[in-house]
This record gives C-alpha cells, sequence and structure tokens, in this order.
C-alpha cells in the first residue's frame, strides 16, 4: 500500500533540510516529523552540525625565496547554515579543503622561508583570516585552524643546521672577545693605579705571603723589600 507520509526522525547531532517537489522549503532541528510524499512531494537531507575536522596534507609549496617546504595544517569547522551547505556549493567539505588549500599557497608564496619559520603562529591567524568569510559564503563556520608541520628538504635542513652552527659560533667568538676586552681593561686600570700607588702593591705582595705562610706551616717566607718612591 502506498503511503502518503514518510517518517524522518532528526538526531541532537543533526539539522534536515527539507526540499518540497526540489525546492527548498525549511529546516528542522532534532526531533520526529512526517514528511508528505504527494502534492507536494517532500525530501529531506540530514547534515551533521557537529565540531568537524579537516587535515590538509602534504602539500607541496614554493616560498617567495624559492625554496621547497611542504606544510600539513589542520582545521576545525561546523555547519551552521545547513541550507546554504546544500544549496550553495556541490560539496561543502571539498569546497573548504580546497578554499584552504589555496590560502595557504597565497600566503606562502609571498614569504621568505625565514619569514614563515619565525612567524608561524601568525601564519595561522593570517590563513583563518583569510578562509573564514569564504567558508561563511557557505554556510560554514571555520573554528580553527593552524599549522601542523612544516617539512624541509633533507638540503635545506643541513643548509640550516649549518647557518645555525656558524651563528653560534661567531656569537661565541662575540663574547670571548668582550670578555678578553674586559680583562684587558681591568688590567690596564689596575697598572695604572699601581702606578700612582706603589704602596698597593707592597700589600698585595704582604696578603699573597700571608696566605702562603698559612699553607706552608713552619715555612718561612721572605718578602722583598718595601717600595720607595724615586
Amino acid at each position: 500500500m502506498f503511503e502518503l507520509f514518510r517518517r524522518l526522525k532528526v538526531m541532537e547531532s543533526q539539522k534536515a533540510v527539507v526540499y518540497a517537489d526540489g525546492r527548498y522549503e525549511k529546516t528542522l532541528g532534532p526531533g520526529v516529523y512526517w514528511l508528505s510524499r504527494v502534492f507536494p512531494r517532500r525530501e529531506a537531507a540530514l547534515v551533521d552540525v557537529r565540531l568537524a575536522s579537516l587535515s590538509v596534507a602534504g602539500q607541496e609549496i614554493m616560498t617567495s625565496d624559492k625554496l621547497p617546504l611542504r606544510l600539513t595544517l589542520i582545521a576545525q569547522y561546523r555547519v551552521v547554515d545547513p541550507a546554504k551547505a546544500l544549496t550553495q556549493v556541490q560539496n561543502y567539505v571539498m569546497f573548504l579543503y580546497e578554499t584552504l588549500q589555496l590560502a595557504m599557497r597565497d600566503i606562502v608564496g609571498a614569504q621568505t622561508l625565514d619569514e614563515l619559520l619565525a612567524k608561524k603562529n601568525a601564519l595561522s591567524e593570517e590563513l583563518a583570516q583569510k578562509v573564514r568569510p569564504r567558508a561563511g559564503e557557505a554556510g560554514l563556520e571555520l573554528a580553527s585552524c593552524g599549522v601542523k608541520d612544516v617539512v624541509l628538504p633533507g638540503e635545506i635542513k643541513t643548509l640550516l643546521i649549518k647557518t645555525a652552527e656558524a651563528e653560534r659560533t661567531a656569537q661565541a667568538a662575540l663574547i670571548t672577545a668582550r670578555e678578553e676586552l674586559a680583562a684587558t681593561r681591568c688590567q690596564l686600570n689596575t697598572a695604572k693605579l699601581i702606578a700612582e700607588n706603589p704602596s698597593i702593591l707592597r700589600l698585595k705582595e704582604l696578603q699573597v705571603m700571608a696566605e702562603l705562610a698559612k699553607k706552608s706551616g713552619n715555612t718561612f717566607v721572605i718578602g722583598s723589600a718595601p717600595f720607595t718612591k724615586p
């Protein structure tokens, strides 16, 4: 027997987009409904509105300084307007994937490798700002997106390691030079102070003699004659 109505059950995590004779009619929330099968014929499409994740992995991109790298990003989104998501684009998941992919290529292609590595968080923020309006046009809300991995070719890694080692060596040499300069200045100041006050050297000598006497036990330490000014 032909049934005039069809039972529709919408779960808590879903919404139902109802079409009457092929035209959008309304969006239903969770619950149980009966849809007519004739005059007009109603059909419904269920859409999951929970937070979902999308991975855009292994994207080979060239930076502005012509260095290749491979990026993987993770985006979290949800469907906020099911009617738009089903009517504005053919496949809203693929639409978001391609939008993220193109936006990432535009952003990375406009920056050098050093800029990208130094501003990884800024890259994620710029990507979200670029993609969020486009996602909204398809009934989607971009909750977050971020760069998960940045993979560099082997020769680029080797070059970066050598550059980092050279920078550390140069920095260590600079620190050593500063310490040596400071020690030389200290010695010059001491020499100048002794030249102006010869008795300081005599006091230092007596101090050394006293320390040697403590360590030498019964040994006698004979100092030099006192300094006199010419």
